[in-house]
């Protein structure tokens, strides 16, 4: 639900780079993974903002090894981060975990 996503990528996320990302803009554009028992890597290889295309693409990777070691690796980004509209999704890198709880009576805190 539209609600659950909100509070998901507001609060649980590992993201290299989170943004509007449209991955079907370009033939060129991919979102691959691979697991070898060892490390997951994802990568988002050139792809392109939403509504900012001539901006050029952005390629980068998420690697979560089984150490719990994680590992963020940047080969294109044409902006600045901080250039990045938030208008239409949160622009975020980093990591965050958190928990909701849902409280029925009004009267507990």
């Amino acid at each position: 639900g539209d609600v659950i996503h909100r509070m998901l990528t507001a609060t649980q996320y590992v993201a290299p780079l989170m943004a509007n990302f449209n991955p079907s803009y370009s033939r060129n554009s991919t979102v691959q993974y691979l697991d070898n028992g060892t490390v997951f890597v994802v990568q988002w290889d050139k792809v392109y903002l939403q509504g900012k295309e001539d901006m050029g693409s952005f390629t980068f990777q998420a690697a979560l090894h089984s150490t719990g070691r994680i590992v963020f690796g940047y080969k294109e980004i044409p902006m600045p981060v901080l250039e990045i509209s938030a208008t239409q999704h949160p622009v975020k890198a980093g990591l965050s975990d958190a928990f909701m709880v849902l409280n029925p009576s009004p009267d507990v805190p």
